[in-house]
């Protein structure tokens, strides 16, 4: 069991968070989850991993032991960071924190035993050429998997994600903080200003400066993520709740990357919003708004020498 005392301080602090790079780490650390639940898009990372020869996360993910650096995983700088952003605090982690953290995963291999030992070699090698070399490749790899692997699903994850958050942040204004605190999953106790989070490890963290809560929509179970060195806020990653299926066949008649811009124009956004949010160009947002609003499934909308769309409630079938 893992406690986080949160005093008044810290609970003024407490944020929801949504970040690609953490999810692709939930994918690592789920690599030995329940069959039901690692059918499919286990088989797809596994997949993209071989095809691009990206030996350093095949072998996290193969070779997880119940811990995954977190240098992987930077804190969310804002509730939805860009990637660029996190790729490049990975790729410049300070030397000694990969160390120390990585001292750590090769001692859970070592404790595995000599197979589990050779089947880490990429990583151990890597190691060897240096902690700067080591962050930049973790960070190639990382930038690759997004590219071939992630990135297309990113737009329906965030999307779940995003309603997550919403919903219980609506709940945390109707019922209060510690009723959502109470309600994030069962593996996770709140009470007397301290979040228990049920773990194989044990530890308290007294006085802590606040709490990043990030839903997962891969996670299949809570998890808690604690910098030894004291640096980054606690974050507790928590299975995101399940939300129905909108206008399945969407994407096959738009395309999806038209469906995707549609069904984020719940709110008004602009097209730099947009690009940001799905990784595209401007240009490339510009154009398919274009289509979207001739179809009339959009509206514009002019505020200051901002223009913001937002999808037509009267066009639109849910």
């Amino acid at each position: 069991m893992i406690t986080v005392e949160l005093g008044g301080d810290a609970l003024a602090s407490v944020r929801f968070a949504l970040s690609p790079l953490m999810e692709i780490g939930t994918v690592l650390n789920q690599g030995r989850g329940p069959a039901r639940h690692r059918e499919g898009w286990l088989a797809s990372a596994q997949d993209t991993m071989a095809r691009r020869r990206l030996v350093l996360m095949a072998c996290f993910m193969s070779q997880y032991h119940g811990y995954v650096p977190d240098f992987l995983n930077p804190e969310p700088a804002a509730y939805d960071p860009d990637l660029h952003g996190e790729l490049h605090a990975v790729a410049s982690t300070p030397a000694e924190r990969v160390a120390a953290e990585m001292a750590g995963w090769v001692e859970r291999i070592r404790r595995a035993g000599p197979r589990a030992e050779a089947r880490a070699r990429p990583v151990l090698d890597a190691l060897h050429r240096g902690e700067d070399f080591f962050a930049a490749a973790v960070a190639d790899e990382l930038a690759q998997y997004w590219r071939h692997g992630f990135a297309r699903r990113w737009p329906g994850v965030q999307r779940r994600l995003d309603a997550d958050i919403e919903r219980r942040s609506r709940a945390a204004g109707r019922d209060g903080l510690g009723t959502v605190l109470r309600r994030l999953h069962p593996d996770i106790l709140w009470a007397d200003q301290r979040l228990r989070i049920r773990s194989r490890n044990e530890g308290t963290i007294h006085e802590s400066r606040g709490l990043v809560l990030m839903p997962s929509t891969y996670a299949w179970h809570a998890g808690v993520g604690v910098d030894p060195l004291g640096v980054r806020t606690v974050h507790v990653v928590y299975p995101a709740m399940a939300v129905p299926a909108s206008a399945p066949a969407l994407g096959d008649v738009l395309g999806h990357t038209r469906a995707a811009l549609l069904g984020d124009l719940d709110v008004p956004r602009t097209t730099t919003d947009l690009a940001r949010r799905h990784h595209l160009s401007p240009s490339t947002v510009s154009y398919h708004l274009g289509r979207l609003s001739k179809a009339g499934l959009v509206d514009r909308e002019r505020a200051g020498q901002r223009v913001r769309y937002r999808r037509s409630l009267s066009n639109v079938v849910e």
